[in-house]
């Protein structure tokens, strides 16, 4: 029965879910944004139709490219009906921490109501480790990194928890869980002991002093850095004209559909304001705007970095080594700069 009520409250949050817009490198944008939703139109359609495995099967490679809200509700919903319930309830709570706020309230609201449901199905666990940036496993599964704030959800029985360090120190613990009930895990990492520091050595009077190369060797780490960074926002702002381009198309196709239905100036009051495809027009103006505002912002960001690497050039990768030295001549004296530029 509470399956049954889980996932019309699911399936209900998920109707009022966009499809999911994913735009990867600029080269096959289109192609893939297009195969991205014509997959989640598939899948909310096998949901539709209470084919678990089958939506399953098409939700889980979107969510391996873009980790999006309406897909974990799909998931999260697919799962659980499946059985398996810890990682329905984990989905499901990604969905719920991640709608974005144009979503009606009625979206979280249900799912918040779906949660609680599945929650029954479960154990609630809270992990506390006493080192941060310790890497926590559940059943030697990675689930995140300490402090781990989100709630961990395990199938009833005995589970084991780790906490592990990079340099070595470990805590596990095994715990019995049962289904609706709540636990507060605390891991204490013991650190490996350093080893001794090796005793000073004093080079016999007789040595030869050592050789200093006064010559700046280059530093070409901030130029790949900066570099890197300035290709990386022009990818980022290229994908979003791209999507911006895509947007202004359907909102022209949008208000050509408006104008054959209502007339010129479909989208007034007194037309068809209200309608479908005026809500359509007004989205896809909305996505344009927003799409060219990040574009615009990357493209501004892809500069500064590329003149910071060209800086970063002259500054570390080509250093200056100036130096001063007099001559004297015949007739003649003076101080001399000699260095590479």
């Amino acid at each position: 029965m509470r399956s049954r009520l889980y996932a019309l409250s699911l399936a209900s949050a998920l109707a009022l879910a966009s499809p999911v817009v994913i735009v990867p490198t600029p080269a096959s944008a289109q192609d893939a944004a297009n195969d991205a939703n014509t997959q989640y139109r598939k899948a909310f359609e096998a949901l539709a139709q209470k084919n678990w495995p089958e939506a399953r099967r098409l939700l889980l490679p979107l969510w391996h490219d873009a980790q999006t809200w309406d897909v974990a509700s799909g998931l999260g919903q697919a799962e659980f009906l499946l059985g398996n319930h810890a990682a329905g309830a984990t989905y499901t709570a990604f969905a719920l921490a991640h709608v974005p706020p144009k979503e009606k309230p009625k979206t979280a609201e249900r799912l918040r109501d779906a949660l609680s449901e599945m929650k029954e199905a479960v154990a609630t666990v809270r992990v506390s480790v006493n080192e941060e940036r310790a890497e926590i496993l559940v059943d030697h599964e990675l689930v995140g990194t300490s402090p781990l704030a989100r709630e961990i959800y395990l199938d009833p029985g005995t589970h084991s928890l780790r906490a592990r360090l990079a340099n070595g120190g470990l805590s596990e613990q095994t715990l019995a869980v049962e289904a609706g009930k709540s636990y507060q895990v605390s891991l204490i990492v013991d650190k490996p002991v350093a080893p001794a520091a090796a005793s000073e050595f004093t080079a016999p009077s007789n040595a030869d002093p050592p050789v200093h190369d006064d010559r700046a060797s280059p530093n070409w780490a901030p130029v790949l850095v900066t570099g890197g960074l300035a290709v990386t926002a022009l990818a980022i702002g290229t994908g979003f004209a791209i999507d911006a381009h895509s947007a202004k198309s359907k909102g022209s196709n949008a208000l050509s559909d408006a104008e054959a239905q209502f007339g010129e100036n479909p989208c007034t009051p007194a037309k068809g304001g209200g309608s479908e495809l005026c809500h359509s027009v007004q989205d896809a103006e909305d996505r344009r705007k927003s799409s060219n505002t990040a574009a615009t912002v990357s493209f501004v960001i892809s500069g500064a970095f590329a003149v910071a690497a060209v800086g970063s050039y002259f500054l570390w990768a080509k250093p200056t080594t100036p130096r001063f030295d007099a001559w004297v001549g015949p007739d003649s004296g003076g101080i001399r700069l000699k260095g590479r530029f």
